[in-house]
């Protein structure tokens, strides 16, 4: 059984009109009970919004389920980069990521599980960008920048980037999704501190 808890908090939707109420109600039921179980008139009625005010703001259910996604990614990759903000070198910088990672993901367990367990290429045809892709966003950026940093000043050696994401983003993400899927009772927040050391002892480990 999973320990997430029955009222939780999550970006999308949260408070707002039509448009945000409609993307609430169709994350709960894509989650609940699944994309392709889910139609128009299902979200109408969990939204309170009319089936016409529905198609008039999203073209049809695949847009909900892309704008969702989307918007998803954005408040994700904005908290993360909110993280990293107060960090005075790389290491803090790896730790901040990793912990602001695992609490967002608690915090919003609603949107992480459509994030990170739905399988999104089944019922999106347009690309899909994974939301820890480094690209040329704030977010981006800003890691880009520390990690030269940290490898010219000798905290690191120079690393293939997709070794450092993938440490950075992958230790975290294997608990959570566990942790999602009802397979680890402990909360994120419980072992985010430990996680974040292992992240950084692995990062440090790989450049040897």
């Amino acid at each position: 059984m999973s320990s997430i808890p029955e009222k939780e908090k999550d970006a999308i939707g949260a408070i707002g009109g039509p448009r945000e109420r409609i993307l609430q109600a169709a994350l709960k039921l894509f989650v609940e009970q699944g994309y392709f179980n889910t139609n128009v008139p299902d979200i109408s009625r969990h939204s309170r919004c009319s089936v016409g005010s529905i198609y008039h703001h999203f073209l049809n259910k695949e847009e909900i389920a892309e704008q969702l996604y989307k918007e998803g990614i954005q408040q994700f990759r904005l908290a993360l980069t909110e993280s990293i903000k107060p960090a005075r070198d790389l290491r803090e910088t790896v730790r901040n990521i990793v912990i602001g990672f695992l609490q967002f993901a608690e915090g919003n367990a609603l949107l992480a599980r459509y994030l990170w367990l739905a399988r999104h290429s089944e019922f999106l045809s347009s690309k899909i960008a994974e939301p820890t892709m480094v690209g040329f966003d704030s977010l981006g950026r800003q890691l880009t920048m520390v990690i030269k940093g940290g490898i010219r000043r000798g905290e690191i050696k120079s690393v293939k980037a997709e070794v450092i994401w993938s440490i950075i983003f992958g230790i975290p993400l294997s608990y959570l999704r566990d942790w999602l899927d009802g397979y680890n009772r402990k909360p994120p927040s419980d072992v985010a501190e430990t996680l974040a050391d292992a992240a950084w002892a692995a990062l440090r480990g790989s450049s040897k």
